[in-house]
């Protein structure tokens, strides 16, 4: 069987993924959600490095999948994206961003 290669960027930076025939849109889509986390992230606390960004972006992710009932984040992604409607998504990316700006402060001053 044939994997496809989709481009997708995060926070800037190209990142080629491999995907099974048919799922490029899929993956461009959640892409689309990891960096729109991404941005918002930027844009409260500042560029705080690669590694760094997608950690807390993923910490944002897990935290969404616990407070909705989801399956557990080693579930199918697929299957937690579908139980989260786009208004529902955007109030809880404003909560975690309000939380990591809480904390960026207490390390900063640390």
């Amino acid at each position: 069987m044939s994997q496809s290669v989709v481009t997708v960027r995060l926070n800037g930076q190209p990142y080629q993924m491999g995907c099974d025939p048919g799922q490029e849109a899929h993956i461009e889509a959640l892409a689309a959600s990891v960096d729109s986390i991404l941005q918002q992230l930027a844009g409260s606390v500042g560029q705080l490095g690669e590694a760094r960004m997608l950690a807390m972006a993923s910490l944002i992710l897990a935290d969404q999948t616990s407070q909705t009932g989801s399956p557990a984040p080693s579930a199918p992604v697929a299957a937690a994206a579908q139980t989260l409607d786009e208004e529902a998504l955007a109030q809880r990316i404003e909560a975690a961003t309000d939380q990591l700006k809480k904390l960026a402060s207490q390390l900063t001053k640390a």
